[in-house]
């Protein structure tokens, strides 16, 4: 869902780049006075909950919470990133910002670190953390375009609206239905989206809404719902009637479907994160084997039942499995 900003047209955008003629630079030679917002509750809840997806998840939080005048309780220092992550880029803008007055920038250097930088810190860091619970999907998908409009400035937010366009998965029809399971959404809304869903489905069938159309930012999470949206909900009970829709919401959190739907629909991989993630790994372990797609495929195969047949990834399950 969040690797969507990694682009260098992206970062250019931000004013994150060096140009071409950055030999001749103009130092900066003033500390910036500007004063920043005290930090975000909902950074401290992110750092209290404990559960980061990963240790860059929570480094970003701390760094956020540091940057905006709180004490973070560590500070790792710089290390090797994967660059081909947004979040490498991130962090990296953040601990700039934090050192800045010990770095040699231009201007117009510091403005675009600074513009990324607050970027991050105000908005990007909170949804990043969420991005891994596909409930949350559909509900943060509009609430984050809604704050990089109203937090950032206008080129930032131009930027990232149109990066985010791209990949608004979970607003569409087939995905939408996840978001019944997001405890921030009110029982009313829930009420209008199981409405929703008795919706005929439009004419065509977008794996997500059209990037040329604008977005309604006020528009409510049912208008997004059709029948196609029951699809995913079947899906996750083996094809079962969804017996809990046709319930009143206040039994819904001791009804055993929903329940049972509840929990598996907390365990779907997120698509971005785990497609970005499965990239990496293939890059890696492949390298410069092959160029032959079949051939790609039949080693993907080939290492998924590796998988399967040897779980614990240890010598002496390897071992085991060899002599049996």
């Amino acid at each position: 869902m969040w690797v969507f900003l990694g682009h260098s047209t992206v970062l250019k955008g931000f004013g994150f780049l060096r140009g071409s003629n950055s030999g001749h630079r103009e130092r900066q030679s003033e500390t910036l006075t500007t004063p920043l917002p005290p930090p975000p509750c909902h950074l401290k809840r992110l750092l209290d909950c404990g559960n980061h997806p990963r240790e860059d998840c929570k480094e970003i939080i701390l760094l956020s919470v540091a940057y905006l005048g709180g004490v973070p309780t560590s500070f790792r220092a710089p290390g090797a990133y994967h660059m081909a992550r947004w979040m490498a880029k991130a962090i990296y803008a953040v601990k700039i910002m934090l050192f800045h007055d010990q770095l040699e920038m231009s201007r117009r250097e510091l403005a675009g670190i600074r513009r990324v930088a607050f970027f991050v810190t105000m908005v990007y860091a909170k949804y990043w953390n969420e991005a891994m619970i596909p409930s949350y999907a559909a509900k943060n998908d509009l609430d984050f375009i809604t704050d990089v409009k109203r937090i950032c400035d206008d080129g930032v937010a131009s930027v990232a609206e149109r990066a985010m366009r791209r990949h608004l998965w979970y607003l569409s029809e087939n995905l939408i239905g996840l978001a019944i399971f997001d405890d921030r959404i009110s029982p009313e809304q829930k009420a209008e989206m199981v409405e929703g869903m008795k919706r005929p489905s439009t004419t065509k069938n977008p794996r997500r809404p059209e990037s040329k159309t604008p977005i309604n930012l006020n528009r409510p999470l049912s208008a997004f719902c059709s029948v196609r949206s029951m699809q995913v909900l079947k899906s996750l009970l083996g094809g079962q009637q969804l017996t809990f829709l046709e319930l009143s919401l206040e039994t819904w959190n001791t009804d055993s479907c929903f329940k049972c739907t509840k929990k598996r629909a907390g365990v779907l991989k997120v698509t971005n994160d785990l497609a970005e993630r499965g990239i990496a790994l293939i890059q890696r372990f492949f390298g410069n084997r092959t160029k032959d797609k079949r051939q790609t495929q039949l080693l993907l195969k080939l290492a998924r039942l590796h998988t399967k047949a040897v779980p614990k990834k240890t010598k002496a399950e390897l071992k085991k499995k060899v002599l049996e």
